[in-house]
Order: C-alpha cells, then sequence, then structure tokens
C-alpha cells in the first residue's frame, strides 16, 4: 500500500479540543475531540476520544477506541476498533478487527476481516478470510475465500466462499448461497434463556434463504427455497421447499422437504 515516504515527518496530535489540516505526518492522535480537514497520509493513526477526518485516509495502522468518523476513502495495513467508528466510503485493508461497532457505508475489500462486536457493510464485501462471531449485515454481494459466523448475520445479496460454516445463535438471512462446502449447524447452549428471549423478540434461531448451492451441504435450522448440491443432508429443524441433488440426500425425519429432485 502507498503509505508516506521514508523521510522525516512531523507528529500530529490534539490532545485537548481542536482543528487541524490534512497532510503528511508520521503519527496522528487524537485523545480528546479533534476535527482533521483534509486527507491524511500518515504511518499511524489513533483515535481514543472523538475524532473526524474531512477527507481520505491512507495509513499503516489505524486504533481506535473512541468515537471516530472518516468521511472519505480508507486505506490502511491493518484497523482495529474497539469502541465507534463510521466510515462514510469505501475501506481497502489488509486486516480488520473490529469489537466494538463499526459501519463501513461503501465497499469493503479485505483480506482478514474480524468481527467480536457489530459491522454494518453498505456495499460489497471482496477479499479473503471473514470471521464473524458478533453481528453482520451486509447490503450488497459478499466474495471471499472462507467465511465463518456464530453471530447474527445478514447478507442482502450473494454470499459466494469456497468454504462457509455458519453456526446459528441468533435469525440470520442471507439471500443466496454459493459454495465448494456449505455447513450450517446450530448452537444449542443455554436453550431456555434463549427460547423466553426469542419470544419476546418475536424471532427464531433459523437461517433465512433463497437459494443455497454447493458441491458438499449440510443444514440445520435452516429454512430455503431451493437446495442443490451435489451430497446433501438436511439435518434437524429444516424446512425446504424444494431440494435438488445429484449424488446422494439425507433427510432428518423432523424436518420437512416440499419436493427432491434428482439431477
Amino acid at each position: 500500500m502507498n503509505t508516506v515516504e521514508k523521510k522525516k515527518l512531523h507528529d500530529l496530535k490534539i490532545s485537548g479540543s481542536g482543528t487541524s489540516g490534512g497532510g503528511q505526518f508520521d503519527e496522528v492522535k487524537i485523545s480528546g475531540s479533534g476535527k482533521i480537514a483534509g486527507d491524511i497520509d500518515c504511518r499511524e493513526m489513533k483515535i481514543s476520544g472523538s475524532g473526524t477526518v474531512a477527507g481520505d485516509v491512507k495509513a499503516g495502522v489505524i486504533k481506535t477506541s473512541g468515537s471516530s468518523t472518516i468521511e472519505g476513502d480508507t486505506k490502511a495495513e491493518i484497523i482495529s476498533t474497539s469502541g465507534s467508528s463510521k466510515y462514510d466510503g469505501s475501506v481497502m485493508a489488509a486486516e480488520m478487527n473490529i469489537s466494538g461497532s463499526s459501519k463501513v457505508s461503501g465497499d469493503l475489500i479485505i483480506k482478514k476481516f474480524k468481527v467480536s462486536g457489530s459491522c454494518k457493510v453498505g456495499g460489497k464485501i471482496q477479499g479473503g478470510q471473514i470471521k464473524a462471531s458478533g453481528s453482520l449485515k451486509v447490503g450488497q454481494d459478499c466474495e471471499v475465500e472462507t467465511f465463518s459466523s456464530s453471530g447474527s448475520v445478514h447478507i442482502d445479496g450473494l454470499l459466494n466462499a469456497d468454504n462457509v460454516q455458519i453456526e446459528i445463535n441468533h435469525e440470520s438471512s442471507i439471500k443466496e448461497i454459493g459454495g465448494e462446502k456449505i455447513s450450517v449447524t446450530h448452537h444449542n447452549s443455554n436453550k431456555l434463556i434463549k427460547q423466553v428471549v426469542n419470544f419476546f423478540l418475536q424471532k427464531e434461531d433459523y437461517l433465512y434463504s433463497d437459494l443455497i448451492e454447493g458441491d458438499e451441504i449440510y443444514l440445520e435450522n435452516t429454512k430455503a427455497k431451493l437446495v442443490r448440491g451435489k451430497n446433501v443432508v438436511i439435518s434437524e429443524n429444516c424446512d425446504i421447499v424444494t431440494v435438488e441433488y445429484s449424488d446422494s440426500i439425507d433427510v432428518h425425519k423432523d424436518s420437512r422437504i416440499g419436493k427432491k429432485v434428482k439431477i
């Protein structure tokens, strides 16, 4: 990534309340309430207070533990947030870790993405590995190499990955799923508490999907219109309108299948 050239650069620090212009810096640090008007190119950016950048950001490392807003596009090697972060443009990074709350209004292009808090992406996600144990919402398609989720996931478009592993802990929805190996399982801990919570929230621990298509498919707690695969296992608590399979199919007695078609 094109960060600043290796030359002597000054630091930019805002520890109270202040405003600064953009530019090239070594370290940018906001520990109070600060605003930077303009683009930033730096080695490292740290925000532990309330910080806003009215421009694009290019950085080696971005760390936020307070409330941060970047109004332009963001490019970084590593992004880590444990507070509340908002990216009004698109984000491109090698690694992004979210244990707080984050919103990306544009696209997210990422090699390694880990979410243990909550993240909402308005555009599409493209990249390598996604591991989500919190809440993940994607407004468009998600195309990655591997996708793993054990929290709540909502994808309005297509989820396309070589390996898809989804553990249902909360109500989730993915419009379409495509991959080589797809596994959807249900986590049964604190069953009584979960039933009470779901009753009041009027939600169920199911994955809802229009289409699930892959080579090897294993499903629990899934409600889908069409499942198409080579070897298909429909395990417990599934409600599938149509299943199309080419080699083998196994259906649990507690699941409902509208139609089975050998293709």
